[in-house]
């Protein structure tokens, strides 16, 4: 994958609180941003050929009735919480 270089402008504030999570995280500065606009940008993207299938096959199993559903009580007491 090819990368592009941008030059990007934000206030002193910004990049103070963007600076914090980046410690937390262990990442300098500069991965942090590209981490994240990278993540953000991934999430606006179109849903992968396998996951649109596999979302096709819930659906048509829940019209003909045939998916189950767990509560989450039953989820909970099954693996003892």
């Amino acid at each position: 994958m090819s990368k592009t270089k941008k030059l990007i402008e934000l206030d002193d504030k910004a990049i103070a609180i963007l600076e914090k999570q980046a410690k937390l995280q262990k990442r300098s500065l500069k991965n942090y941003i590209e981490y994240t606009l990278e993540d953000a940008a991934l999430r606006y993207s179109e849903p992968s050929e396998e996951y649109k299938a596999m979302m096709d096959n819930m659906l048509e199993r829940d019209e003909k009735g045939t998916l189950k559903y767990h509560s989450w009580e039953d989820i909970k007491a099954q693996y003892g919480r």
